[in-house]
């Protein structure tokens, strides 16, 4: 991190906490080495277990540790004291792009992930993810929380390596890609949530970041004899921004009044009273995270894991609302450092020193390869990954070397200059709406210099923005060419999967941008696994009024239902369908005009 970016976080941490409570605790030395020394000695021959924790959508600055003058993550900045932090770690914009590179190494086009619904969030199975090479190697793997790469066959993570998995559906807990018990409860769907537990249906009651945290301890003390792949992926602080009453009374009197938020060159100085009150929102459930995280460790500790556990805590992307976020300029979605900067930490199992920081250039892609160096597995001779193993920059063993990365997401299948950036090591070239023809529509900064974004060196140094947009077209012309990226299959009447529902989430068509309403249709891509009779129900979220004529449409064959208006859902049974590969589209046809139901179940 440059030294004025430290000493903006360093100020603000004297003026909160007072000079004496110093979040970072103890700078590296002689203690500090002794304690790896001791891990080191404590490890033996059993190969590390790996803790990937990933929270939702909370940004650079929602923690005590980079600086926030209000939220309260003691454990987390705990963490952050006894870790290696690397301080210029990028995933991408948004979540589910994150997810498939962390899990694959691979830039996430190339996986078939392109975008968070409307199709775009559906992993390759031919994928090679983390857990499955894991898994290959004695590894016992576990999820609990946010998947965000598929919710039928061949795409959950029991079909890519996981052995155990506890989530949610679609992109979010309540929205139109979950289950509909927690689709339909706007105002609660946080609290008591159905949830997919290897692939089946369960309730579990409580607070959904207690829940899977609760499914992480049980985990940590089933396998504690083996090593274990555990990816606890919080779906919180996502919204919608459900919290118990005892986080949210925590901030509910926050005022937002301190040096820190009159900063009026800093866009959090801007904050409507709506921005104010989910920031108080966003900060009760850090502060559950936060718990939830105390939990963890401390049950690690418990069952003597601690020492040769490889913990590594991370966000998926930037804040989606806006607040404080240390400066970094924009949000969530976006190309700039606030929508992929995040937080990393990594310890343990005497490999990484402790309240260190790292600022070589990293990011998601090298996540996989890393691991794997630290563990001592190979990298299977047939991946090509995009990111490299930066252990030994991480360790201090080896300077960083000249590297290259890309970074994008727009909606729908991606473009070149809609919302890209590319960095050549300190340098980096922003395409945010720019126009390929027009250089000067491009954004170059030196991110060494100035991390926030500020000064604009496109006109003072032209030669080097043409080669940067040069080497942005090379990489998104090899990725627009990578042969997952084509529209994933989701496949029906498979023995894995005797019932399949299909949600919002991988509904595709130009109309998703009303996706909670009933008026987004669109068609769904399958393949039917076996030729026979399968029975179809479109699924409303309310009673479809007596009359209403139900249709679903797969390939050429179409066959409708009347409602009788005592149900939401309209069955047809027995619809003869052979082998093969089809568009599967259904809609309603009433007095309310042409409208989409919510869900599509079909059942050999």
């Amino acid at each position: 991190m440059n030294k004025q970016l430290i000493t903006i976080l360093a100020l603000s941490l004297i003026t909160i906490c007072g000079p004496s409570s110093m979040v970072h605790g103890q700078r590296p030395g002689a203690n500090s080495q002794q304690t790896i020394g001791r891990q080191r000695s404590a490890v033996g021959g059993h190969p590390p277990n790996i803790l990937l924790i990933m929270t939702d959508d909370q940004g650079y600055g929602d923690f005590g540790f980079t600086g926030n003058p209000h939220v309260k993550t003691p454990n987390i900045d705990q963490l952050a004291a006894r870790s290696t932090r690397l301080t210029n770690f990028h995933n991408s914009p948004v979540c589910a792009p994150t997810r498939a590179s962390l899990l694959t190494g691979r830039y996430h086009q190339r996986t078939g992930v392109h975008d968070t619904y409307n199709g775009g969030a559906i992993m390759a199975a031919e994928e090679t993810t983390l857990a499955e090479i894991l898994s290959k190697n004695g590894y016992k793997t576990g999820i609990v929380g946010k998947w965000h790469l598929g919710d039928n066959y061949p795409f959950r993570p029991s079909d890519q390596g996981f052995q155990y998995s506890l989530i949610h559906g679609g992109g979010g807990v309540g929205q139109p890609g979950d289950f509909y018990e927690n689709f339909v409860r706007t105002d609660s769907s946080y609290f008591n949530t159905t949830l997919a537990e290897n692939d089946r249906k369960v309730k579990r009651q409580g607070y959904c970041s207690d829940i899977f945290t609760d499914q992480a301890l049980e985990f940590l003390r089933e396998k504690r004899s083996a090593p274990f792949f555990l990816y606890v992926s919080y779906n919180a602080p996502h919204t919608p921004l459900q919290l118990p009453k005892k986080y949210e009374d925590m901030y509910k009197d926050l005022a937002f009044d301190t040096e820190t938020d009159r900063q009026q060159d800093k866009a959090w100085a801007k904050m409507t009273d709506k921005d104010k009150a989910d920031a108080r929102k966003v900060y009760g459930m850090a502060t559950n995270i936060d718990d939830n995280v105390g939990r963890i460790l401390a049950e690690l500790k418990k069952q003597g894991l601690e020492e040769n556990t490889i913990v590594i805590f991370v966000t998926d992307n930037g804040n989606q609302q806006l607040r404080f976020n240390a400066g970094f300029r924009g949000l969530k979605g976006s190309a700039w450092e606030g929508g992929t900067r995040v937080p990393f930490l990594i310890s343990g199992a005497g490999l990484f020193e402790a309240d260190k920081e790292v600022n070589a250039l990293t990011a998601h892609i090298d996540v996989l390869p890393t691991v794997l160096e630290a563990v001592k597995v190979p990298l299977p001779a047939n991946l090509k990954t995009d990111g490299r193993s930066v252990l030994k920059t991480i360790q201090g063993k080896l300077a960083p070397s000249p590297r290259t990365f890309y970074n994008a997401w727009n909606r729908g299948w991606p473009e070149p200059y809609r919302n890209a950036a590319f960095y050549r090591n300190n340098f980096k070239l922003v395409a945010f709406n720019a126009d390929g023809d027009d250089l000067h529509t491009f954004g170059l900064f030196d991110m060494d210099k100035d991390p926030f974004e500020q000064n604009n060196l496109v006109q003072s140094q032209p030669a080097l923005a043409r080669q940067l947009k040069k080497e942005l077209d090379s990489i998104f012309t090899d990725i627009s060419n990578s042969p997952n990226l084509t529209p994933r299959r989701i496949i029906v009447g498979s023995v894995h999967e005797p019932v399949s529902i299909l949600t919002r989430q991988d509904l595709n068509g130009t109309s998703m941008g009303a996706w909670l309403s009933d008026k987004a249709t669109g068609y769904w891509n399958i393949t039917i696994a076996r030729d026979g009779y399968y029975n179809l129900r479109s699924i409303h979220t309310s009673p479809i009024a007596k009359g209403t004529r139900s249709l679903v449409r797969v390939g050429h064959v179409q066959r409708s239902a009347v409602a009788k208006g005592d149900s939401n859902a309209v069955p047809i049974d027995k619809v003869w369908l052979k082998k093969g590969d089809y568009l599967v589209e259904s809609w309603f046809e009433g007095q309310g005009g042409v409208t989409g139901p919510f869900y599509v179940e079909i059942a050999r």
